[in-house]
């Protein structure tokens, strides 16, 4: 009898890991801050579930249990696709281990639901949601943030029942969609198994287990010898404009009719 696999980690929401959920948990950390500067008594957030006046949250569906005794707004991440800029996104490339550096531009679309129990007060969370994203477009667009966002500007939907979004029975309870567009660039790096020359399909076919294929490993590039032909060829050469008297010359000479050229690596000795 197998046992049920159970994640006791939390799930990585670094850049390099997963470039949407740092998204999403970008800005759902900003609209925490924004609501945390909001005074009390106008759904100041509060890292204090207790004592907090609104739940701000990057995730769904919300437990009905904390939804509707107090407003809410959950962050969902939309559609998004790269845009496949550059030649294959080459950023850069390490010859000497085949390590490569890729980046690219995403584009997307956060999702935004706010709930509460009228259209009103629904609406009006929308609203600041949707301000203060275009108004603090400066902050979120700083290094480590994104490349553009509320570029054009967000859409609010009209209010409408949550549906599946609250677990349980949403009675009651209003939401109002703010799409908010985003761009955002992510480089990521590549390190191959085996060098370029050494793969593959046999590294996804031969083995049930990948591991277990005889990978090579890089090797240093020692020496390479070239070989050109020094014998005289004779070439055609057309002079003037006419070419009405076209010459034979004889190009080159040599002795022997190879010539051997080692070549080395930058920086090595004899």
């Amino acid at each position: 009898m197998t046992d049920t696999f159970i994640r006791h980690e939390r799930i990585c929401e670094e850049m390099e890991q997963d470039p949407l959920l740092y998204c999403q948990r970008l800005y759902t950390k900003y609209l925490q801050g924004l609501f945390n500067f909001m005074p009390a008594g106008h759904w100041r957030w509060d890292p204090d579930q207790e004592i907090t006046e609104i739940v701000i949250r990057g995730e769904a569906p919300l437990d009905m249990r904390t939804v509707g005794k107090k407003p809410a707004i959950t962050v969902v991440m939309g559609p998004a696709s790269f845009q496949g800029l550059g030649i294959d996104n080459l950023l850069y490339q390490d010859f000497a281990t085949d390590t490569k550096v890729h980046t690219d531009l995403m584009s997307g679309n956060l999702v935004v639901y706010c709930l509460a129990e009228s259209d009103t007060i629904a609406m009006r969370l929308a609203h600041i949601v949707q301000h203060y994203t275009r108004a603090e477009r400066q902050l979120l667009e700083q290094p480590g943030g994104f490349f553009a966002i509320a570029r054009p500007s967000p859409t609010v939907n009209t209010p409408s029942p949550p549906g599946g979004l609250v677990s349980g029975d949403p009675m009651g309870l209003i939401m109002v969609q703010v799409n908010i567009p985003f761009q955002f660039q992510w480089t990521w790096k590549v390190t191959p198994t085996s060098p370029r020359s050494q793969r593959s399909i046999a590294q996804i076919w031969e083995f049930e287990s990948a591991s277990d294929y005889p990978y090579t490993s890089p090797a240093k590039l020692e020496k390479v010898e070239l070989a050109m032909s020094t014998t005289p060829v004779l070439v055609r050469r057309i002079s003037g404009r006419d070419a009405v008297r076209p010459q034979t010359v004889l190009v080159g000479e040599g002795v022997d009719p190879y010539q051997v050229i080692n070549l080395r690596p930058f920086g090595d000795e004899e």
